[in-house]
């Protein structure tokens, strides 16, 4: 019986030990979530300003993806063996594959986290919202009083429209929420097409 035990431990680990970058990714990707979702609920917060909106909305997307493909870049061994590497030798002496599929290797770890972020932001959608909702035509919407313009849609994302532009807002929301979750799912099909063309 120990022995059968044993046996199903070594070919766990062993089977855990050649699925380390998968296993990886995947915990990363979960935290990522986890962080996107948190962020959400605890610090995203619209502005309702035109102007500003855009900015802020474009900026809970892509700061926070950016800062986590810079720490996934700095956080991999490869890349600081790399850099010493070159400190040492200089680059002469490396050849162009070998230091293409390291980089490819540097830049697919430190992409997980960002893409997960963006893809899950987009699939949400709230950032998205807030970011275009001013720039929403009211020619585009079916009899918008012509005395309201940007500011006031702009103020959609924090359901802080007058009560007879209620349909609007639910209406603009729907739609961008749309064109938000769109994108999600195009980005997690090229980024898809992207791993299965580079294995």
């Amino acid at each position: 019986m120990a022995a059968l035990i044993a046996e199903n431990f070594r070919f766990l680990s062993l089977f855990f030990k050649s699925k380390d970058v998968m296993i990886f990714n995947g915990l990363v990707a979960l935290g990522t979530v986890g962080s996107e979702e948190l962020f959400s609920v605890f610090a995203f917060n619209c502005p309702c300003s035109p102007a500003r909106n855009y900015i802020y909305g474009l900026a809970a997307i892509g700061v926070p993806a950016l800062a986590l493909f810079l720490i996934g870049v700095i956080l991999n061994n490869h890349t600081w063996n790399l850099v010493a590497e070159c400190h040492k030798r200089g680059t002469k002496n490396f050849s162009a594959a070998a230091t293409f599929l390291l980089f490819g290797s540097i830049m697919g770890r430190a992409a997980v986290a960002p893409v997960t972020w963006s893809v899950i932001s987009l699939l949400r959608g709230e950032a998205y919202i807030c970011a275009l909702s001013e720039f929403v035509r009211p020619a585009s919407l079916d009899k918008f009083p012509a005395d309201h313009g940007a500011e006031v849609l702009a103020r959609f994302p924090c359901k802080d429209a007058p009560a007879n532009l209620t349909k609007y807002r639910d209406d603009v929301t729907r739609r961008l929420r749309y064109e938000s979750q769109l994108f999600g799912w195009l980005l997690i099909g090229i980024v898809a097409v992207l791993v299965f063309l580079t294995k």
